[in-house]
């Protein structure tokens, strides 16, 4: 009776050693992962970009229609362009972030 209880005890040995064997490599595993988080990138607020750039262009009259790009990141010397329409015509004006702060210097001469 006593040689039926060696495999089970054998058995029982081999599946606590493949566990520690897992939480060693799972220990490793976490401490080798990079711990800096991630930060998500800003973006100007682009109703905030078209009201500048119409200030900008109309000394202050915001009925004029603007268009800037979605999404621009708010990174020192990032440049874009905005679209404004002057009676018939569309014109383009260049837009240039200054710092990380989202402040803009808006070029009404691009060209």
């Amino acid at each position: 009776m006593a040689n039926q209880r060696d495999p089970a005890r054998l058995m029982v040995a081999f599946s606590a050693f493949v566990v520690a064997v897992c939480a060693v490599v799972v220990t490793v595993k976490v401490l080798a992962t990079s711990s800096v988080p991630v930060q998500p990138q800003r973006v100007l607020d682009p109703a905030a970009v078209e009201r500048a750039v119409s200030f900008e262009v109309a000394g202050g009259d915001t009925t004029v229609r603007v268009s800037c790009p979605v999404s621009v990141v708010v990174q020192v010397g990032n440049k874009f362009d905005c679209q404004y329409w002057d009676a018939p015509n569309t014109k383009t004006v260049q837009v240039t972030v200054l710092s990380d702060q989202g402040e803009l210097s808006i070029d009404t001469d691009p060209g």
